[in-house]
């Protein structure tokens, strides 16, 4: 059963009421997958650590033994409630194993667990999608990159929520500083509800003061430790940086961005003679970075720079021409490095 784009906001916010066994959230927009695929699970299970009623399963589980997925919707959890079955980062053997699953027409009324599976982009002829969308016991959630109009009214929903008063500069600086990333937005809102929990008024200069880009700290800090050669360091924060808000991708150019600015001052100063301070000056920086990048700069002979960049060329190639997660060939590489 598809949903409708229109219907989606308050499907999802009555999901847990459906006469549904499962629901698919699929689409081009990362974050807003993460996002609802959040609110559902916390909607079926308010305690998504709770072992006895959440139940994650990934592809090689399903590969390794098919009836898995069938056993596990089953299966009476032992203290009673309602039993969430997590899918993330679904592919052929999930759509193989939930076929299966429904050839018992009757399944959904057998059970009153629920199934919530993570997709991504996928395509019309999908076999995961048309499997869900064809059975009006399963809901398939497609979700693409919200219009700012839509992004407004989310931030204005939340600050209400949390008994924030605000005015349209207050949304504008929200959304100029995380984007429409919902994730992002509901967490800062938290903590703004946390921090001015004496003063529900909301004053743009304080707040202003206060906001920090967490995505902008955490690429710079991953970038820093890299070229630093604390690979240990970097390779814990990329991991929580994928399982978040980034794109591996994303973090490759990011990367290689860094390093061709090292490389053109490298190049500069030790090809063309110019002075170090010319050199960094005209890579245009930004000047919380300055300090780091003269460090790294002096640090870092030219053949590293070389081979970093070669090296970042060959995963982005890898990333653009093989199906294999391209978390998985980011975190390779650098785990490789760290060992």
């Amino acid at each position: 059963m598809k949903i409708a784009n229109y219907q989606i906001e308050n499907y999802i916010q009555r999901i847990n009421n459906e006469k549904i066994a499962g629901c698919l959230v699929y689409g081009p927009e990362s974050s807003v997958v993460r996002y609802r695929f959040s609110v559902i699970a916390k909607k079926i299970v308010k305690d998504l650590a709770d072992p006895f009623l959440v139940v994650n399963i990934d592809e090689d589980k399903i590969k390794e033994d098919s009836g898995i997925l069938a056993d596990e919707f089953f299966a009476f959890p032992m203290f009673g409630g309602r039993k969430l079955i997590i899918i993330k980062d679904a592919g052929s053997y999930t759509a193989q194993s939930l076929k299966a699953l429904i050839a018992n027409k009757d399944f959904a009324n057998k059970s009153d667990n629920f199934i919530l599976i993570q997709g991504e982009d996928l395509s019309k002829s999908s076999a995961l999608r048309k499997i869900v969308e064809d059975n009006p016991s399963l809901a398939s959630i497609a979700c693409y990159e919200d219009d700012e109009q839509v992004v407004r009214k989310f931030i204005s929903e939340k600050l209400q929520e949390n008994q924030l008063k605000f005015n349209l500069k207050i949304i504008d600086l929200l959304l100029e500083k995380f984007g429409k990333n919902r994730q992002l937005l509901n967490l800062e809102i938290e903590k703004i509800a946390q921090y001015f929990h004496d003063d529900k008024n909301l004053n743009l200069e304080d707040l202003s003061l206060i906001l920090v880009d967490q995505n902008e700290i955490s690429a710079n800090q991953f970038v820093a430790n890299f070229a630093d050669k604390k690979y240990a360091i970097a390779l814990n924060q990329l991991n929580k940086m994928l399982d978040g808000d980034f794109e591996a991708i994303a973090l490759v150019r990011i990367l290689s961005g860094y390093f061709q600015k090292l490389y053109n001052a490298k190049l500069m100063i030790e090809r063309d003679g110019k002075d170090f301070d010319m050199a960094v000056k005209a890579q245009f920086l930004f000047f919380k970075i300055e300090a780091e990048f003269r460090r790294h700069l002096k640090n870092l002979s030219l053949n590293s720079l070389v081979k970093i960049l070669g090296d970042l060329e060959k995963i982005e190639i890898k990333i653009k021409s093989t199906k294999m997660p391209p978390k998985l060939i980011f975190l390779s590489y650098i785990r490789d490095l760290a060992l």
